[in-house]
């Protein structure tokens, strides 16, 4: 989900299994046949999509079959900009990156100014980002309005229902969504560009994404930096329910954040206490107040007069913190039956920034009203293309995650997903729990399996960087993907998802000596909070 300042078209979630599937999932994704070395496909210079904002940028598309595994199954096209390196005497090669979803417009991240690549990247890399099929600048997927009869039903087969809407206006091409056929599509537009090898850097599921291809490319893979890197066996249920976790302590993060800065933002001095003060906004703009969990009290949260209580008081005040706000969210709710918390625009704001530490500064004094942030959308029209473009990256997203799933979801999980779904509407919980439960694919059975990974080929060794506070993709896994690619681990000490080109000088500098070298001369590196 996010902006090109703030890496929201970057870190949309992943996503699910389907309910009742019976036939045997594969655990490799079968190797589409590619296509012949000699193919170079002719590129179609345009105009660039007006998310692309630097002049120099260079955007285009190819032409290549929907299918890999059969070619005569049709075409699609496949659009990239290229930013050429800044100083074309210091160019070192052609960067192929990817923002993450699936479903990260690649058009925005490679070729917005707002997004702070890296001087050293934009100067001696030609930055190409190449759009993932199924979005808009390739050829997109056409959904119609989901279509909804019995709303139990409905809600338990969400992954079949996107599929037929989806379906429906592109026939055929719905299946073809994957990973394997994703990394090919990258094959095809270096051919086109005459480019012997590629370095890339992806992000969260770009490096799934990038590691899929330089696995299955190791002769024309280069360096490879993978920022936040997923989970590949917890693909896609595993992923969801391991958020929900990381997202509420990444909420309590951010407000310990501000707490510990109290003398700049005045909303409290323990994060309970800004919890509070943002709930009591939410509640405002709502109607009721958010349900998600709050964050430990501390001794300082003791009411006047029981401060004796000391930490025990506070550890009982934690305890009764999830029944409490639920209790007060009913109450509110029987007073306003039609108050929906996720109208409230700092609710969606809040989860959308908890993964990015660099917007957290820009939050608290949105929160305080000292310097409002330009959340909504005043123009009618750029808010209709707004919302078309979050319903078509969300959709795309469901239809490759529900294609390549493997994990088998949690019916433990049900009743947090229908209650979140039809009574509390908590975004913290509602994406987790509709996909960790597999009512997010319900109703579909996957295509395929997981993308082969294996870095033992590649000339240069992937560098990795994880940090320990990622809501994302949480460190405790990150192995499952450094083990398979001999990656180098960086360990980010600090909260968020996505770290390089994200602000982090001391981060920036060590992607660069990486990309530039080859080398990797640390294991660890701060936060940017």
């Amino acid at each position: 989900m996010l902006s090109f300042s703030s890496k929201l078209a970057a870190t949309l979630g992943a996503a699910a299994v389907t309910i009742g599937v019976t036939a045997p999932i594969a655990t490799a994704a079968p190797a589409p046949a590619p296509a012949p070395q000699d193919t170079k496909p002719t590129i179609s210079w345009e105009d660039c999509p007006e998310q692309v904002d630097i002049d120099s940028a260079e955007c285009g598309r190819i032409e290549v079959p929907t299918y890999y595994d059969n070619p005569k199954a049709g075409t699609i096209s496949v659009g990239f900009v290229r930013v050429p390196a800044a100083n074309p005497e210091a160019r070192r090669g052609a960067l192929f990156t990817n923002p993450g979803g699936p479903g990260g417009d690649a058009y925005g991240w490679a070729g917005n100014s707002a997004v702070p690549w890296p001087q050293a990247v934009r100067d001696e890399w030609d930055t190409i980002g190449v759009q993932p099929r199924g979005l808009p600048g390739s050829t997109p997927v056409k959904c119609d309005a989901l279509a909804a009869s019995d709303p139990l039903r409905d809600s338990l087969q969400f992954g079949k229902l996107t599929r037929d809407a989806c379906e429906k206006n592109t026939p055929g091409y719905t299946n073809s969504l994957t990973t394997a056929n994703t990394l090919e599509d990258w094959e095809m537009v270096r051919r086109a560009l005459g480019e012997e090898k590629i370095d890339i850097a992806g992000t969260s599921y770009g490096t799934y994404l990038g590691s899929a291809y330089a696995t299955k490319y190791p002769e024309h893979t280069g360096k490879v930096l993978l920022d936040s890197g997923m989970r590949p066996k917890l693909a896609w249920n595993g992923i969801f329910a391991s958020q929900q976790r990381g997202y509420e302590k990444g909420l309590h993060d951010l407000f310990g954040f501000i707490a510990k800065n109290d003398e700049k933002y005045h909303l409290g001095t323990t994060p309970l206490q800004v919890y509070e003060k943002w709930s009591q906004k939410v509640a405002r703009e709502a109607g009721v107040r958010p349900t998600v969990l709050p964050p430990n009290a501390k001794i300082g949260d003791l009411p006047p007069g029981l401060e004796f209580a000391g930490q025990p008081g506070a550890d009982i005040m934690t305890a009764t913190g999830p029944l409490r706000v639920q209790a007060e969210f009913l109450s509110q709710k029987i007073q306003h039956p039609n108050a929906v918390q996720v109208f409230s625009p700092l609710l969606v704001m809040t989860r959308d920034l908890v993964p990015i530490p660099a917007q957290w500064d820009a939050f608290a004094k949105h929160l305080n009203g000292s310097e409002p942030m330009d959340g909504e959308q005043s123009d009618p029209e750029a808010l209709r293309k707004h919302q078309e473009s979050v319903a078509q990256a969300m959709n795309m997203q469901n239809l490759i995650v529900c294609n390549e799933n493997t994990v088998p979801g949690n019916p433990l999980l049900y009743p947090s997903y229908l209650w979140a779904n039809f009574v509390s509407v908590d975004p913290f919980t509602l994406i987790n729990s509709l996909y960790g439960s597999g009512a997010g694919c319900g109703g579909r059975a996957p295509v395929t399996g997981q993308a082969p990974l294996d870095g033992s080929k590649l000339a240069t060794k992937p560098l990795q960087i994880q940090a320990t506070g990622d809501p994302q993709t949480p460190y405790q896994y990150h192995t499952s993907l450094s083990k398979p690619m001999q990656s180098h681990v960086v360990t980010v000490h600090g909260p968020g998802h996505g770290h390089f080109a994200s602000k982090n000088k001391v981060v920036d500098d060590i992607g660069v000596h990486y990309l530039r070298t080859g080398e990797v001369t640390t294991t660890d590196a701060p936060g940017l909070i």
